[in-house]
């Protein structure tokens, strides 16, 4: 594979209506500075696309390159792909020493206002869901998640927007928030419930019921509130809300 070093903005156009993880894709663009690898340098059959610890690859695999391709992963890498063929050719290659991690894109556009706020569940005493406001990602929980990871270069309180779940003593007990800087009218759901030595308030209905504020906040505002799931417990909650299953992807861990 070819690194190309001049003109990149051309290559990171065609990531421009990449399936999956395209917000990544576009703040990786913004304050990043991304790698690119391609086969050729003109008309490329394959295009990497490289911001640690993350690859993805754009086109379908192929003799003539696939190799090449992969010998461009080492341990830690990440690798998204944006046709499921890359599976088989991955998992031949790197056998056991490649995890592999079942994701799901989901559709928002049969999304109702009135089943999602349904879901919303009444709060354990003492506990409320507020607007993020700044003393709450200076420390603790959304800052050593999100804000120290995807907002070093931009200004979470500007260029995203969620909720937290707290406790009469202020301490965060979960979140339900942009994932990464805003730009252009998709936003990506990220939730999380328990942190540290806080596990009880899990599979209780509290993310639920944060994704609804979340959602309810996104469709006032006119953006697109993009669910991706990781996991079971994740798809489960994404169709009680109304999502509608549009892909089955996977990301590949590479371990040694």
């Amino acid at each position: 594979m070819i690194e190309i070093k001049k003109n990149l903005e051309k290559y990171y156009q065609l990531f421009d209506t990449y399936d999956v993880f395209d917000n990544f894709i576009k703040y990786a663009v913004k304050d990043l500075k991304p790698q690119i690898y391609v086969d050729q340098k003109e008309n490329p059959n394959c295009v990497v696309f490289y911001s640690s610890p993350a690859y993805f690859i754009l086109g379908e695999p192929n003799e003539k390159y696939s190799t090449n391709v992969l010998g461009l992963f080492s341990k830690d890498s990440w690798i998204i792909a944006s046709s499921n063929a890359w599976k088989k050719v991955i998992n031949e290659h790197f056998l056991d020493a490649v995890q592999t991690h079942k994701r799901i894109l989901f559709n928002s556009k049969s999304l109702d206002i009135n089943n999602v706020l349904k879901q919303r569940m009444e709060l354990p005493k003492g506990f409320s869901i507020q607007p993020i406001e700044k003393k709450h990602i200076s420390e603790g929980m959304i800052y050593d998640d999100v804000i120290s990871r995807f907002f070093t270069k931009s200004d979470f309180l500007i260029h995203g927007y969620g909720f937290t779940l707290i406790d009469n003593d202020e301490t965060c007990h979960g979140f339900a928030l942009t994932n990464y800087p805003i730009i252009g009218k998709d936003v990506e759901l990220y939730f999380r419930v328990g942190y540290d030595h806080y596990p009880d308030f899990r599979l209780k209905g509290l993310g639920t019921t944060l994704c609804t504020y979340f959602i309810e906040e996104s469709l006032q505002r006119g953006y697109n509130p993009v669910w991706d799931s990781a996991n079971d417990i994740s798809s489960h909650i994404a169709k009680k809300l109304g999502y509608i299953e549009e892909k089955e992807w996977y990301m590949y861990h590479v371990l040694k």
